[in-house]
């Protein structure tokens, strides 16, 4: 079975300009279409009388030079075993994170991930090329003496 995407960066870019709002919840939701969010959710849900938790939620913003982008299977394959096509449903660069029995933060697995997002850059990087390569001229001047 092989995962097709259908995507061109002009698309994505033309997304942008109205992104799709994104809102990253702690649960399952048993549905695959749109909802009215904004009559649901606002930053802060408050505590329910019968005494569920209350949802917190905190606007992330991804990190410089990423772009979020959400994909959509409009038809499903008929076994496991069938090539699948997911299609370009929008892009975003910030997305709403909700935990249930506490506020976001920096301590919560999602927000460690984008932090290694930024960890990557620095040990990956061309900064870190560039460093790399100094040193070994360096190291090399140091040998010919």
């Amino acid at each position: 079975m092989s995962i097709n995407l259908k995507l061109r960066s002009k698309d994505v870019e033309s997304s942008l300009e109205t992104p799709i709002k994104i809102q990253y919840i702690p649960a399952s939701i048993e549905g695959d279409g749109p909802a009215n969010l904004e009559q649901f959710f606002t930053p802060y849900t408050e505590c329910q009388p019968d005494g569920r938790y209350p949802l917190q939620g905190k606007v992330t913003t991804l990190p410089d030079g990423y772009t979020g982008v959400m994909f959509q299977e409009t038809k499903k394959p008929l076994s496991e075993d069938d090539d699948r096509t997911l299609t370009f449903a929008g892009a975003f660069r910030e997305f709403t994170y909700w935990n249930y029995d506490r506020q976001p933060s920096r301590n919560d697995p999602l927000a460690k991930a984008l932090n290694w997002l930024q960890l990557s850059e620095v040990l990956h990087g061309e900064d870190a090329d560039e460093l790399e390569e100094n040193e070994k001229t360096t190291t090399d001047r140091k040998a010919t003496k």
